[in-house]
């Protein structure tokens, strides 16, 4: 469980740095606000997944992990499409 609360926080800040650079360069503003909240929940729980560690509250933070993960893959296939090319 260790590791997943350290991976979680270390990919909400990788999610933190990509809603920037999308904002920034593509100007998508909902699928931007909807990366930093992501991340922002991403967070949350992966540091109170280091205060759950050894209780028998330890897998909530585990579940809502994977279900933040799935809502935000399924955030980037609808939202996150690439524009096609002009000529």
């Amino acid at each position: 469980m260790l590791f997943y609360s350290i991976a979680s926080v270390i990919i909400s800040i990788i999610l933190i740095a990509f809603g920037v650079v999308t904002l920034k360069t593509k100007k998508k503003i909902l699928f931007s606000v909807l990366t930093f909240i992501h991340a922002a929940f991403i967070l949350g729980f992966g540091i109170l997944g280091f205060f759950l560690l050894g209780t028998e509250y330890e897998p909530i933070p585990l579940l809502s992990l994977l279900a933040f993960s799935l809502t935000y893959i399924i955030i980037i296939l609808v939202l996150y499409k690439k524009e096609p090319k002009t000529k």
